[in-house]
């Protein structure tokens, strides 16, 4: 109850309930006031004159007039003007109007005022001019008549006062509802804001000026907020895309750190198996060359000679992968015509359930690189690409192009200096490959195969060749739908010198 007491209307209500309390008994009393004073003058004017009209008649008719007809005049002035009391006084005689009770000259006391003496009867006396000695017509009026009006008038003035409240009431909660209106939407919009939903326009419909204002300045404060909150939000977004980046660089930075840590430990032991290999190839030779042809013992040690060879291609492969291999040598070469050689090799290679399709640009791809290592980075990639695929066939796209590494793709990509690039790209329709596979698919000795189909050295010697020559490499792939690398070489500026393209043999893997 007092929660309800304590809000606006109801203190509107209660202040104007306040106001009226005080004004409307001053104001009921000054109007009775006035009601009152208004009826009393007017009946006591009207007894006036009548009388003095009716004293004027004596006055006339006085020569002519005996007692008889006095009395008739008496009664007369009694009944004309409901009065109720009509005396002529001579000396010490007096005639009164036969309509008089006996003993009523007792009641004659002459008012002053209306209501005096509580007899509820207005007395008067006129002095008349008829003779030497004095005479004086009393009369006496009814006062009840205009105590009656008086009364009716208090009625009717308590009604009007109490309809007045009523409607002042009623105006207070209307005005006080209408007033509070703009206040309740200012609140519920205030609220919101404090939950943080700052998408609502405020507009509040109010002609008090402070109002308004409260409403023009939550508006701006509402205004204010959204953008700092969209600040924030973008702030917020910004920060988790960074906190996103930061640790995908992190894992690449882990996976290139153990990419190298594992190439210098291949490295160093791929140096080591070759000076194990060099003795084992010199005393092999030796032995060939010292026995006859025709011995038996020429073909065990032409099968040694051939293990030692592999071997030997074995070790090259884990040497280019650690990039310590000493054979590069590099020159400007058109890479458009690498990929044309070692696609038209593969088509002999692979067999015809498979699509081979190459997608080439129509100008130059020119970079300095070694050309047998980026034919083995092609046929590696379209190997690799072909033993994805099912048993049933699929399709392989060998795609080159130009493509420039801007600042976008150096934050986003794989930290390639800025510049222009030659992007070698090979797609397959195999089965694809998981995320968990994908963060290893460039280790050595890393093949998701059965034991004896392969290595695992081919994308990590391809990985190799192309940090090798300033490069890089990625992979995207969807399971089920297939795998994509895609290999970034930087390219020279057209008008050198080019070493023209040859046919080459694959190379053992």
């Amino acid at each position: 109850m007092a929660s309800k007491l304590n809000t606006l209307p109801a203190r509107i209500i209660l202040i104007g309930l306040a106001i009226h309390a005080v004004l409307l008994p001053l104001l009921f009393y000054g109007m009775l006031y006035i009601v009152e004073q208004s009826h009393e003058e007017r009946f006591i004017n009207d007894v006036r004159k009548y009388s003095r009209f009716l004293a004027d008649v004596f006055e006339l008719d006085a020569a002519k007039t005996d007692e008889k007809q006095t009395v008739h005049l008496l009664d007369s002035a009694i009944l004309g003007s409901g009065g109720v009391y009509a005396e002529l006084v001579e000396g010490e005689s007096s005639l009164k109007s036969s309509l008089l009770e006996s003993g009523s000259e007792s009641l004659y006391k002459e008012d002053f005022s209306f209501g005096e003496h509580d007899d509820d009867i207005y007395f008067l006396s006129i002095p008349l001019n008829l003779s030497e000695q004095q005479v004086i017509l009393r009369m006496g009026f009814d006062e009840l008549p205009t105590i009656e009006q008086v009364k009716f008038a208090r009625q009717r003035l308590v009604v009007v006062l109490i309809s007045y409240l009523v409607v002042s009431i009623i105006v207070l909660v209307l005005l006080s509802t209408r007033m509070v209106r703009p206040l309740r939407i200012l609140q519920r919009s205030s609220r919101q804001i404090a939950k943080g939903q700052y998408n609502e326009q405020l507009h509040v419909d109010s002609q008090i000026t402070e109002i308004g204002e409260l409403a023009r300045d939550l508006e701006s404060m509402r205004r204010e907020l959204v953008g700092i909150n969209a600040s924030l939000m973008q702030e917020i977004s910004e920060k988790e895309a960074a906190d996103e980046k930061r640790e995908e660089l992190e894992g690449k930075l882990r996976q290139s750190q153990k990419l190298e840590t594992v190439g210098v430990l291949a490295g160093g032991i791929a140096h080591e198996f070759n000076n194990i290999l060099l003795p084992i190839f010199l005393y092999t030779e030796q032995a060939m060359h010292d026995l006859p042809a025709e011995s038996p013992i020429h073909g065990c040690l032409e099968r040694v000679l051939k293990s030692a060879k592999r071997a030997k291609s074995l070790i090259q492969q884990i040497l280019t992968f650690s990039r310590q291999s000493d054979k590069q040598e590099d020159k400007l070469v058109d890479v458009k015509f690498i990929v044309m050689e070692a696609i038209e090799l593969l088509r002999a290679l692979i067999p015809s359930t498979v699509e081979l399709h190459e997608v080439l640009v129509d100008d130059s791809c020119i970079v300095m690189a070694d050309r047998n290592q980026i034919h083995q980075l092609v046929v590696n990639l379209c190997s690799n690409a072909y033993q994805a695929l099912d048993a049933s066939g699929g399709s392989i796209t060998v795609t080159l192009d130009h493509f420039t590494v801007d600042k976008q793709f150096h934050q986003d990509g794989l930290h390639l200096q800025l510049g222009k690039y030659i992007r070698l790209s090979v797609n397959d329709t195999g089965h694809g490959i998981d995320e968990h596979h994908l963060e290893r698919i460039f280790e050595p000795f890393f093949t998701t195969r059965t034991v004896g189909q392969g290595t695992g050295l081919g994308l990590s010697v391809v990985h190799g060749i192309a940090l090798s020559h300033k490069g890089n490499i990625s992979v995207e792939s969807e399971l089920g739908k297939g795998t994509t690398f895609f290999v970034y070489l930087p390219e020279i500026e057209q008008g050198c010198d080019i070493t023209p393209g040859y046919d080459q043999k694959l190379p053992a893997s």
